[in-house]
């Protein structure tokens, strides 16, 4: 008796066991199907308007500035760059330092894709990584079989998919602004640091090229 017992026990922890890894197995199948088809969406959405012929130079700027600003979280990738700053700063500062960094970043890496002359966007591979996602891609220009290899961080926030950073042939575009800014900070304070920042921002809204 003692002993059907302990084999119903063991056959029922094994089989609940082998069914709670697989759903676990299944949800981060499909979280990383659902961060797939997200990235390759953002990535060929660019790439078509890059190509579209009746567009002027200055509407595939603008366009693609705003579909970088509909997928990225400027508030987390903001606090992430200045890090220890940013506790630092007051709340009138880190408002207007979130907004700044927002319009800087749009405006500084929208335009870079306007030129791109694509076939298309793909990505090889997702990797679970903490609490984010690496989405491995890359561009595959017309006038080259050379793949231009870029990454994104990614992470789902209020069920909703977010890129947090670019990764270019291996450089990360925040942790590299994580030191410059903070550089800058340290050398010249806050109030300059902003300013600075301010101006740039300034010219990079009137720079149409």
């Amino acid at each position: 008796m003692i002993k059907k017992t302990l084999s119903k026990f063991i056959l029922v922890f094994f089989f609940c066991s082998s069914s709670i890894a697989s759903s676990m197995a299944f949800a981060q199948s499909s979280e990383e199907s659902e961060v797939k088809i997200f990235i390759e969406n953002v990535g060929n959405q660019i790439i078509n308007i890059a190509n579209e012929k009746t567009l002027s130079e200055a509407k595939k700027r603008e366009k693609i500035i705003n579909e970088i600003d509909k997928v990225i979280d400027s508030e987390w990738i903001a606090k992430f760059v200045l890090g220890k700053n940013y506790k630092n700063l007051t709340d009138l500062q880190k408002k207007e330092f979130i907004q700044l960094y927002r319009d800087f970043m749009i405006n500084t890496y929208g335009p870079k894709f306007k030129n791109y002359n694509g076939k298309k966007f793909s990505v090889n591979e997702v990797e679970k990584q903490s609490s984010f996602y690496i989405a491995r891609g890359e561009f595959l220009p017309k006038d080259s079989n050379e793949p231009i290899l870029t990454d994104f961080r990614v992470k789902k926030k209020d069920g909703k998919l977010y890129v947090l950073d670019f990764i270019a042939e291996g450089i990360s575009l925040i942790e590299t602004q994580r030191s410059e800014f903070n550089a800058s900070i340290d050398n010249e304070g806050a109030e300059v640091f902003l300013k600075n920042l301010d101006s740039k921002v300034k010219k990079l809204k009137t720079n149409k090229k």
